[in-house]
């Protein structure tokens, strides 16, 4: 039975296909027709959207504080460490990684003879990613302003396992760690100029989330920075005054400029689908509510795309 076990490939990307599926026909279902049954909207919304988690005892009682965020980015960043630990480790000895673990990587992605990401890439695409969470847990601890909002606890859970599948899909995919090699090399002369330029682009992006943050959280905050009120409001001022969702539209660019960096990785590619999907519905959804909600919102605002979407 567990030989059989280990002859199951694809984990990853079958897991995130059918959660990306699932996702966006719950989302459509929410925007389309929320009123039928009120259990999915519930279910699929969080934060200032999440109304139906008062008039829902069942989530209501399964949800969580919205702060909770922190435990993703937390849990994210303990799994990068390990990831970085255990390369560090591989290119000092390259049988540091016993049996069992190497054979659970190689259930997660398809069968290679030689995998698609080298070392050196590896490495790059793996910090950057650190850089981006631990933002993130910053960002949570010190900038954010959360208000008593709450997510159910099944959004709670992808997200978890969002942050800790992310390194793993590229562990999984990484030459040397999956199938031997005699010596692990990593090496900034293997990093090619259109992966750097991915790495500044990701960085850049990085940036400009970080200053929506601020943006975001100083609407809740007086000039001296002490927090003054938990309503929701409209920003204005840069991005926001193209569209609703700039922080998701950023989200989706860190994870695209990624691509540049590791090209050739297949689970990765599944991840940007699903955080494509995630984002472009948790924008639409917030759109639409900002609408409901505020009579004088601008009209001529878009929802996450400037001009477009």
């Amino acid at each position: 039975m567990l030989e059989n076990l280990w002859e199951v490939r694809q984990a990853l990307p079958i897991y995130l296909l059918t959660a990306t599926i699932g996702l966006a026909v719950s989302c459509c279902f929410t925007l389309i027709c929320p009123h039928v049954c009120r259990l999915i909207p519930a279910l699929t919304t969080y934060g200032k959207a999440a109304d139906q988690l008062e008039e829902n005892s069942l989530v209501a009682r399964i949800s969580v504080p919205k702060k909770w965020f922190k435990h993703f980015y937390a849990l994210g960043l303990l799994t990068l460490l390990l990831c970085l630990h255990c390369i560090h480790s591989l290119i000092h000895n390259p049988d540091f990684l016993p049996t069992i673990p190497i054979k659970f990587l190689t259930i997660l992605t398809r069968s290679y003879s030689i995998p698609p990401i080298a070392p050196s890439t590896a490495v790059l695409a793996l910090l950057l990613i650190t850089f981006h969470v631990a933002r993130r847990l910053y960002e949570t601890l010190f900038v954010s302003v959360y208000s008593d909002s709450r997510m159910n606890v099944f959004h709670y859970i992808v997200g978890i396992v969002h942050y800790i599948i992310l390194p793993i899909s590229i562990m999984c995919e990484t030459q040397g760690v999956i199938t031997k090699k005699e010596i692990f090399h990593v090496s900034v002369d293997d990093i090619t100029l259109t992966q750097w330029a991915g790495a500044v682009l990701f960085w850049v992006c990085n940036w400009k989330q970080h200053q929506i943050a601020e943006q975001i959280a100083n609407t809740r905050k007086g000039p001296r920075g002490l927090i003054r009120n938990y309503a929701y409001g409209i920003c204005f001022g840069r991005w926001f005054n193209l569209v609703s969702c700039p922080h998701f539209l950023f989200e989706i660019c860190i994870y695209l400029s990624l691509l540049l960096v590791i090209p050739t990785a297949y689970v990765y590619r599944f991840v940007v689908l699903f955080v494509c999907v995630n984002q472009t519905f948790a924008a639409l959804i917030t759109h639409s509510w900002y609408h409901k909600t505020f009579p004088k919102y601008p009209k001529t605002r878009k929802a996450l795309i400037p001009y477009v979407l």
